[in-house]
């Protein structure tokens, strides 16, 4: 079996994976992929900002890294925004979860579809709070959610 012979949603998942790949970050690698049509229009992963070093010091240590890094759907959001790429009735790939503040950016941009597979345990509890946030505004706001 091939790529091309898996359904949709499991090929972009499958390239949000790769995208996650090019994450700096030494604990936990996420990617996503906004895609319209099937065609690809972004992708993203979670790391620091453009022109901003991946310093090891910033990296392993965990509030620093949490303070300066972007994850992907918010790199996603922005890249899009900077090269005009419009995202409204989107589907959003993505190696985890969508946090709040990545759930509002996705909304807000006009993204109408996130799939992510199921939380770990640990990651399920670290992140509670704002992944019970991000499903509350997912469903207010019409997003359909898909976990795999």
């Amino acid at each position: 079996m091939t790529l091309s012979d898996l359904p949709w949603d499991d090929r972009w998942s499958a390239t949000a994976a790769h995208f996650a790949l090019m994450s700096k970050d030494p604990s936990t690698q996420v990617g996503a992929v906004i895609v319209r049509d099937n065609l690809l229009l972004v992708q993203g992963w979670n790391g620091l900002p453009r022109r901003v070093r991946d310093l090891t010091e910033r990296l392993t240590d965990r509030p620093t890294k949490l303070a300066m890094t972007i994850h992907a759907e918010m790199n996603c959001a922005l890249t899009a925004a900077r090269n005009g790429v419009p995202l409204a009735g989107g589907t959003c790939y993505v190696t985890a979860p969508p946090c709040s503040q990545c759930a509002a950016a996705l909304i807000q941009a006009g993204v109408v579809r996130v799939v992510h597979p199921a939380p770990s345990p640990e990651f399920a509890s670290r992140w509670a709070d704002s992944l019970g946030l991000a499903s509350k505004m997912f469903a207010e706001a019409g997003v359909a959610v898909c976990v795999t």
